[in-house]
C-alpha cells in the first residue's frame, strides 16, 4: 500500500483528505500537535477500514518534525505523498504586524512546509517518484488582504517555494502541487472539506500543473475573506 502523510491534520480538510486517500488504498499518517485529537481521528478512520496512525509534533520544531517522520517510516515504510496543510489564519493587519508576530506565523505558514518537504525529498529523488502538496490561501496570495497580512506573506512565500520545487523535481519523477483555496472552508458550502479533498485527489491523479485555484466564481472571494475576519 502507498502512504500519505498529512502535516496539519485537523477535523476539517485534514480528516477529509485522510478519508479520500484512505479509500484509494493509502495508509494515512496524521501529524499535528495534539495526540488526543490524532487518536480520535484514527478511531474514526478505523471505522471506515482505513489504516492510520497519529504522530504528535509541532511544525515549528524541526526536530519534532524529523522524529515524527521517522516514526511514520517505522510504522508504514516509504512515504509516497505529503500534504502540508498547516497554517496560522489570524486577523493581523499590516500596521499591527510586528517582526515578532511575523516570525511566529512564518514558522508555520512557510518554514514548517519547507521542513516537512525536506523530510521526503531525498527519498523521493532516490526512487524517482512521489508527490508533495501544499495548501494555499487563495486570495491572500495574489491580492491585497490587509487584515490577513501575515497569512498573505507566508502563503505567498510558500507558493513561490512550491513553484520552484515543481520546476526542479518534475524531471525526477516527483510531482509538486499547490491548491490555493480562495474562501473559508465550511461544511455544506462550495468550500466543504470533502469538496476540496476531491480536488486534491484529482490533482494527484492528473498531475497537470503546479497550482490550482479553488474558487467559487459566483462569489467575490476577496470580499468573503475580509468580511469573515473583520466581523
Amino acid at each position: 500500500m502507498s502512504t500519505l502523510v498529512i502535516v496539519g491534520a485537523g477535523p476539517g480538510l485534514g480528516l477529509s483528505l485522510a478519508k479520500k486517500f484512505g479509500k484509494k488504498n493509502f495508509n494515512v499518517a496524521l501529524i499535528a500537535r495534539n495526540q488526543e485529537s490524532l487518536d480520535n481521528f484514527q478511531s474514526s478512520l478505523s471505522e471506515m477500514n482505513i489504516k492510520s496512525a497519529g504522530f504528535a509534533a509541532d511544525v515549528t520544531n524541526e526536530q519534532q518534525i524529523a522524529d515524527a517522520f521517522s516514526q511514520v517510516r517505522a510504522t508504514f515504510g516509504q512515504i509516497d505523498v505529503l500534504v502540508y496543510n498547516a497554517g496560522v489564519i489570524a486577523p493581523v493587519s499590516a500596521a499591527q504586524t510586528t517582526a515578532q508576530i511575523a516570525n511566529q506565523h512564518m514558522q508555520v505558514n512557510i518554514i514548517g512546509g519547507i521542513s516537512a518537504a525536506q523530510q521526503v525529498i531525498p527519498e523521493m529523488v532516490e526512487r524517482q517518484q512521489g508527490a508533495i502538496f501544499f495548501t494555499g490561501g487563495g486570495a491572500t496570495e495574489l491580492t491585497v488582504t490587509p487584515i490577513l497580512t501575515t497569512l498573505s506573506i507566508g502563503k505567498s512565500g510558500l507558493r513561490s517555494y512550491a513553484h520552484c520545487l515543481h520546476e526542479e523535481l518534475a524531471t525526477q519523477g516527483i510531482y509538486v502541487g499547490m491548491l490555493s483555496i480562495a474562501g473559508v472552508i465550511e461544511e455544506g458550502t462550495y468550500f466543504s472539506p470533502d469538496n476540496i479533498a476531491d480536488e486534491y485527489v484529482d490533482m494527484y491523479e492528473k498531475r497537470d500543473g503546479a497550482e490550482r485555484f479553488y474558487i467559487d466564481e459566483s462569489e467575490d472571494s476577496d470580499a468573503v475573506l475580509k468580511d469573515t475576519y473583520t466581523n
